[in-house]
């Protein structure tokens, strides 16, 4: 038995069955309302992740930094491959 529960192992079970039963419908088909699922603007989700508050926004912040990292470091590699290209060319044509 749970420490934090005077109930035994089979009633929590039947209380369990019985929210169960009565959310899924019950006997008389009518189903529970659970109201409007509430939403939250992204804007104040990256306001939270730009707290350095708790570990999330840290590692989100460092995640983001390494995206972006390597997102510029592809573009560079690109520009340049792109330059060696054309001054081959250019050298070949010379």
């Amino acid at each position: 038995m749970s420490q934090f529960s005077s109930l035994s192992v089979r009633e929590r079970t039947k209380q369990a069955a019985a929210l169960c039963y009565e959310v899924h419908g019950g006997a008389n088909g009518v189903t529970m309302d659970l109201g409007k699922k509430l939403s939250t603007p992204k804007d104040i989700m990256l306001e939270e992740l730009s707290l350095l508050s708790n570990r999330g926004s840290r590692l989100f912040k460092m995640r983001r930094r390494r995206s972006e990292k390597y997102t510029f470091e592809s573009i560079q590699n690109e520009a340049n491959a792109m330059f060696n290209v054309s001054s081959i060319y250019t050298d070949t044509l010379a």
